[in-house]
């Protein structure tokens, strides 16, 4: 029973650990992509204003304003590309193999129940059944005597 419950703790350690890293991978990304949010605003308000203005006089109101908008979403799509390249460190191999152990080790134990329940009930079976032979062999009667009639 302490072999099984060491592995399942084992095994919610290295679940545990994944998750946290995949959490972080997640977040790391999340960050990378309301970056990217914030550059394609920012050149929505202020980018697009001054490059409208700039370009107006030379190129005609319509093409300056779709020449400013296809920059800005350039840049914000280089952004969200960044966030693709964010990747899980080493440690998640780790985990992963820790995780892959601990689920062999339950494969075994789950292959031959009876060897783990066997262990475990094999102890407490051999102290009744030993003190049930040492009770007969120190003279309990098998029969019990009749009471007697008055």
């Amino acid at each position: 029973m302490e072999k099984l419950s060491r592995i399942l703790r084992a095994l919610a350690r290295a679940d545990t650990l994944i998750a946290t890293i995949w959490l972080t991978v997640a977040a790391k990304r999340g960050g990378l992509i309301g970056l990217a949010a914030l550059i394609a605003t920012l050149g929505f308000g202020m980018l697009n204003a001054a490059g409208y203005f700039a370009l107006e006089p030379r190129i005609g109101s319509l093409w300056a304003a779709l020449s400013i908008a296809a920059v800005d979403f350039v840049v914000a799509a280089i952004v969200l590309a960044a966030s693709s390249f964010v990747r899980p460190r080493r440690d998640l191999d780790l985990a992963l193999e820790l995780r892959d152990n601990a689920v062999e080790q339950l494969a075994a134990i789950a292959a031959n129940p009876l060897d783990l329940a066997g262990r475990a009930l094999l102890a407490p079976l051999t102290g009744v059944v030993s003190r049930y032979l040492r009770s007969a062999a120190a003279g309990v009667p098998k029969e019990p005597k009749a009471p007697k009639e008055r």
